[in-house]
């Protein structure tokens, strides 16, 4: 089974961009949705966050007060790694079980959809075929955080620049899905996609059969010079 990173900046479209592999039947291990269920409230890395940030970052009900937490990390990049510390080693174990309980399924690829795919360093990518980035115009970007979070432009331009650069993200990656446009546009990047992994595995199914068989042949002729 292959294994595809996707990821993006804020508010270019990569969640539309996952829910349209899920549509061609396509698996995805959503590092976000992971990233909410780990922090439930009686959770070790719950507890961890509490402990560091205090009780002034919980609602009433107890639960993480994700718009207050979100705006400390933003304003202070320490603040931004310690969080990453407390969570990440939770997240990557949870990804690491979904993805063996798909590949025990048998699917041809599957989406990892991380978020911080590029900025937690090397050790993720070892383990992916390829990478995707959704990209849209700054512009853009912008127009659609500041309608989805309800956001005045300065804490939009704000909560953009925090993150690594989208250009940078452009340059670290093997494809990009331009997602500025129309939406029937991003769906056609996407099936074209699809359909290279799927060649992509196909092909690597059969270099991997041709493999054993060169080497069953190598076993057969040294065994046959042996023996005589």
């Amino acid at each position: 089974m292959l294994l595809v990173g996707l990821t993006g900046g804020i508010a270019t479209g990569k969640s539309t961009v996952s829910s349209m592999f899920k549509e061609l039947g396509v698996p995805v291990v959503d590092a976000d949705q992971i990233a909410k269920d780990v922090v439930e409230p009686g959770m070790p890395a719950y507890k961890k966050i509490v402990a560091h940030f205090g009780r002034e970052i919980l609602q009433e009900d107890g639960q993480l007060n994700r718009e207050r937490l979100g705006e400390i990390i933003f304003s202070d990049e320490q603040e931004r790694k310690v969080l990453n510390s407390l969570t990440h080693p939770a997240i990557h174990r949870e990804m690491v079980w979904q993805v063996i309980k798909l590949f025990c399924q048998g699917h041809k690829y599957t989406i990892l959809d991380v978020p911080l795919l590029f900025e937690t360093g090397r050790k993720l990518q070892t383990y992916l075929y390829t990478t995707v980035v959704v990209s849209c115009d700054e512009e853009t970007q912008l127009d659609r955080l500041m309608a989805r979070n309800n956001y005045n432009k300065d804490k939009a331009v704000k909560r953009v620049q925090a993150q690594m650069p989208l250009k940078k993200k452009i340059e670290l990656a093997n494809h990009i899905i331009e997602n500025s446009g129309e939406l029937e546009f991003t769906k056609e990047q996407v099936l074209l996609l699809h359909q290279r992994l799927c060649s992509s595995y196909r092909r690597l199914v059969f270099m991997l059969i041709l493999g054993v068989l060169v080497l069953l042949y190598a076993v057969f002729f040294i065994r046959n010079i042996l023996t005589r």
